[in-house]
């Protein structure tokens, strides 16, 4: 399952409902595990919450972000969720798209931070939930993607072992070393390059599909899990410079969609693949009113299955207009809609698997 944040920095969800009441509903649904987004803003933002941002949840009054994760944190693991942590971007807004939140570093607007100030703050996190047990994973990065550039209306691409300062391979690698010193039963989970421009227009999706020929080796071995995301509008061939020759996941046969998830990251999983490692779907929803894509859930999910992935839903709640709601809970945020969300028919055999 997973927690979206708003821009205040708060865990999605706070404003409307007390926390033991979403806990209760999480757990009632059969979830086990919460994939927990921050920013690196939030880690230091020393701004108090406010009385609007917390709704009822009156305590967190006054505490920073990060002493309101902290709280959130505790009452998950305390009722034996566990948690994992996702670095979701380096400011405190909604992601994901050509923005200043593409690279796990840069200098925007916003928020300037280096790549070493990003390994320092996972150490940080790392040394301060070390001691509970059900934070079990460190999700390094939230869908690497080009950097939008300040002035030069330029993408600066991420890679996959050019051994520069855009390497994610070597930078995840660095990051997930550093954590074990602190912690080594952490799970360091690494996504793969979410997208690259090439030619200003033409869009690639590599995915996990670089594993195939430079897997991520740590020093603590067995500890590493890959991540993916996939959604029915997500790309699976564009040209920006040509809308019609975009193509989507729902615009594939079955056939092709489940051929493009073993290509681009099923094989990860593999015993035959000589660094075979887990893969989690760290993402993957449509809307509440979107049922036209049934047939691209069903394709993911019967696959899911199939490899005996684990997964995280997008998402536990969230507000969006016109086209519906990613999030599986009602609108009061008491329940996980099991009965009459026809999304469910896909995701209980999900929950069943062992």
């Amino acid at each position: 399952m997973q927690i979206g944040t708003d821009t205040h920095a708060m865990p999605f969800g706070l404003h409307m409902q007390e926390m033991d009441s979403i806990i209760l509903a999480i757990k009632t649904a059969g979830f086990n595990a919460v994939r927990l987004p921050f920013s690196n803003e939030l880690l230091h933002d020393k701004t108090p919450a406010q009385a609007d941002w917390i709704g009822p949840n009156t305590t967190l009054i006054g505490l920073t972000p990060l002493e309101v994760l902290d709280t959130v944190i505790q009452k998950l693991t305390d009722q034996s969720i566990f948690v994992i942590l996702n670095n979701h971007s380096t400011t405190t807004h909604w992601c994901c798209n050509y923005d200043f939140n593409g690279l796990w570093y840069g200098k925007n607007l916003y928020y300037d931070q280096t790549p070493e100030q990003w390994i320092a703050d996972w150490k940080m996190m790392a040394e301060r939930y070390k001691d509970n047990s059900r934070v079990v994973g460190m999700d390094l990065r939230n869908e690497v993607r080009p950097l939008r550039m300040q002035h030069i209306p330029l993408p600066k691409n991420p890679n996959w072992g050019r051994k520069n300062k855009r390497d994610w391979h070597k930078y995840a690698t660095l990051a997930g070393n550093a954590i074990h010193e602190v912690n080594p039963n952490l799970l360091i989970i690494v996504e793969g390059i979410n997208a690259q421009v090439r030619f200003l227009s033409h869009l690639k999706f590599p995915h996990l599909s670089p594993v195939h020929k430079r897997p991520v080796v740590l020093k603590v071995p067995h500890k590493l899990v890959y991540e993916v995301h996939n959604y029915s509008f997500s790309w699976s061939k564009s040209n920006l410079l040509f809308p019609k020759r975009q193509v989507k996941y729902t615009d594939l046969t079955s056939e092709e969609r489940k051929e493009h998830y073993e290509r681009l990251w099923g094989f990860v999983a593999d015993s035959t693949f000589e660094y075979s490692a887990p893969v989690l779907l760290g993402e993957f929803g449509c809307s509440s009113d979107g049922s036209e894509v049934a047939p691209w859930l069903k394709d993911l999910s019967e696959y899911i299955q199939m490899k005996r992935f684990g997964f995280c839903w997008w998402t536990l709640e969230e507000e969006l207009f016109n086209t519906g709601s990613y999030g599986i809970m009602n609108s009061e945020m008491n329940e996980v809609n099991v009965k009459n969300d026809w999304r469910w028919e896909y995701l209980a055999p999900l929950m069943k698997m062992k």
